[in-house]
């Protein structure tokens, strides 16, 4: 089970701020990825399945979208000011994106809307085919998430699209 906290917009002067991308790769099939998660496809001869997967599947052939690379670098910042730390361990679903562990209070910045966040909140990535069956308004899901030895390609799941 989840619990997800809902988005709630933060004082104007921090929605009018731009997230700086200008450092990623729009292009960067892996860029959302665990590094784990990567070597785990690799060791199982399965990287270039998972490549095909996320550009196809997740990214649905395009580069990936200025909300989803907004959330890659508000991860970085949060990283950077020791707000959030990785936990060890990635999202079920591909790309398996790193699941992080909020060290105190926080926000994340996305598409012009504030995100906060409590102590101790585990926070990952949600692709667009996530975010749409979940309802989500933002490529991020925090909450409080349970372990599980599940892994699957999102071009397998239902409402997918199936790798075009």
């Amino acid at each position: 089970m989840f619990r997800r906290l809902r988005g709630i917009t933060g004082d104007d002067d921090e929605v009018e701020q731009v997230v700086d991308v200008s450092n990623l790769d729009p292009n960067d099939v892996l860029l959302f990825s665990d590094p784990q998660a990567v070597e785990k496809y690799r060791r199982e001869g399965r990287l270039d399945e998972l490549k095909h997967d996320i550009q196809y599947s997740v990214m649905r052939g395009k580069p990936w979208l200025q909300e989803e690379l907004e959330y890659k670098a508000e991860i970085l910042r949060l990283l950077e000011e020791g707000i959030i730390v990785p936990k060890g361990a990635w999202w079920w679903s591909s790309p398996h994106p790193p699941v992080y562990r909020s060290q105190k209070k926080g926000r994340i910045r996305i598409g012009g809307k504030v995100y906060k966040f409590g102590k101790n909140y585990d926070i990952t990535f949600q692709c667009q085919m996530e975010r749409e069956s979940r309802g989500l308004t933002a490529p991020l899901l925090i909450g409080r998430f349970n372990p599980t030895n599940k892994t699957e390609l999102c071009g397998k799941m239902s409402g997918s699209m199936k790798g075009m």
